[in-house]
């Protein structure tokens, strides 16, 4: 008599619910954390947002002796004053997690890493988990402590702060957010360009440089098209600065979120085809 074996065929969510998938997480948690900068430069950059609020409220309380005339004093401020700098810092973090993808490759190491982890998906996956996280609890703690520096600072100052405790949340959350799918987004140009120089600067060009040279030419749908680019799309609950293509707060959120996923699904495809 013979035995018939059947087994069920696994699906993407129970290998993220196995224990081999969270070892393949908790690998890459080691391997980001045993990099020589990226831990450092992710504390500085989150101590820079503090510094920058700090500075920021001091400037308030200590203005210029050679003020412009034509300026009108600054009587009252809101949190947007004090988290404008996750948008620079942030890419940065850009700069970290494009090497956070890319150090393994360059050094020959993601061999050793598809051996341990057979299937490439997993590994894309575990290191989008891992840079997301970091990203997200650093733009969180940060933006939350470069709001709070300002209630001390400026308590004893004729500048009014008008610091709203919901609201201050809802940017805390939404700093970390943008912070993680920056994060993302480079992270997954690093994996899909091998070239350390070329996967860096194109997260660069994205981010800062080619949304200014493109909103320049003056055209309408080149404008638009301006507007649901990742950062101007996702920086719109940080900024006073309307999106070019009329995004609302979390639209423009949801767009950035909608490029990070686009961008780890290619990455996961093209991985599977790429010899290591």
């Amino acid at each position: 008599m013979t035995t018939t074996q059947t087994s069920s065929p696994s699906t993407g969510a129970a290998q993220l619910r196995s224990p081999g998938f969270l070892a393949t997480i908790d690998a890459e948690r080691i391997k980001f954390f045993t990099l020589k900068t990226g831990p450092i430069v992710t504390a500085v950059l989150g101590l820079f947002i503090v510094l920058a609020a700090l500075l920021s409220s001091l400037s308030l309380i200590s203005p210029s002796s050679n003020p412009n005339p034509q300026a009108d004093p600054i009587t009252s401020v809101t949190e947007l004053r004090f988290v404008d700098t996750v948008l620079w810092m942030a890419i940065v973090f850009a700069v970290v997690s494009v090497l956070f993808a890319t150090t393994e490759d360059s050094s020959g190491q993601i061999k050793l890493s598809f051996l341990a982890t057979p299937k490439r998906v997993p590994v894309v996956l575990a290191k989008t988990i891992v840079i997301g996280m970091i990203g997200f609890a650093i733009g969180t703690i940060a933006s939350a402590l470069a709001m709070l520096v300002p209630l001390a600072v400026l308590s004893t100052s004729e500048v009014t702060y008008q610091f709203d405790l919901p609201e201050a949340a809802t940017l805390a959350v939404a700093s970390g957010i943008f912070m993680a799918m920056i994060g993302t987004v480079s992270l997954a140009f690093g994996l899909l360009v091998k070239n350390v120089i070329v996967a860096i600067a194109v997260p660069v060009l994205l981010f800062s440089i080619l949304p200014s040279i493109l909103e320049s030419i003056g055209n309408g749908v080149v404008t638009t098209i301006v507007g649901f680019l990742p950062s101007v799309a996702g920086r719109v609950i940080l900024t006073t600065f309307p999106n070019p293509a009329g995004l609302e707060a979390w639209p423009g959120m949801a767009v950035l979120v909608g490029w990070a996923a686009l961008l780890v699904a290619l990455a996961c495809v093209v991985l599977r085809r790429r010899d290591a």
